[in-house]
């Protein structure tokens, strides 16, 4: 049923580009209309907007295979976080330090603690991560070159509330929790073991 369909379509092509009047030939009409427009300007024109858009689109691409590199570049030097070890001689002393402060019995020390916590997680970050406050590195950062970037911000905040409001009460839990959040980080980073 199919082949005869096409048998017959081509039977009716046939007839149709082999209609004859006299001496016009439906065949060397559409022949001739054929060469006529590929011979025209129009063509001509489109050949050329083609071409110019051709190396427009060659020199879009090599522009973001170069930016492409650019960002592999920055993602790679990123990478290294985890690779590179801070020394843990000096960094696991001044940590121990910090702890012998969490285990006091007195509020004033708990915030030393966290604010010194803070301050050596700063320290290391800053040769990762660019940005001028320790809250801008940390939005500089991908939850997958850190994965606990995000209990690093919580610790942050109980830093924040400590140096902005004087008056803050920080409980002794809400000090030990902000430090074993920036332990967890710094060990994750391979500053202190």
């Amino acid at each position: 049923m199919i082949e005869e369909f096409f048998n017959q379509l081509l039977i009716a092509f046939h007839q149709w580009t082999s209609f004859q009047v006299g001496s016009f030939n439906m065949a060397d009409m559409v022949i001739n209309l054929q060469s006529a427009f590929l011979d025209s300007s129009f063509v001509f024109v489109l050949k050329i907007i083609s071409v110019l858009i051709t190396i427009v689109l060659g020199a879009a691409t090599v522009f973001l295979i170069i930016k492409r590199k650019e960002f592999d570049t920055k993602l790679a030097s990123q990478e290294v976080l985890v690779a590179e070890a801070v020394g843990a001689g000096p960094l696991q002393e001044q940590w121990n330090d910090i702890l012998r402060h969490i285990d006091s019995i007195r509020e004033g020390e708990w915030k030393f603690a966290v604010i010194e916590a803070d301050t050596i997680v700063d320290n290391v970050l800053r040769n990762y991560f660019p940005g001028d406050t320790m809250g801008e590195r940390l939005m500089n950062i991908d939850k997958t070159k850190l994965l606990s970037i995000d209990d690093l911000w919580e610790a942050h905040k109980i830093r924040n509330h400590l140096a902005h409001d004087s008056n803050y009460f920080l409980r002794h839990a809400e000090a030990l929790r902000a430090i074993r959040l920036f332990e967890s980080t710094l060990k994750e980073l391979g500053a202190i073991e």
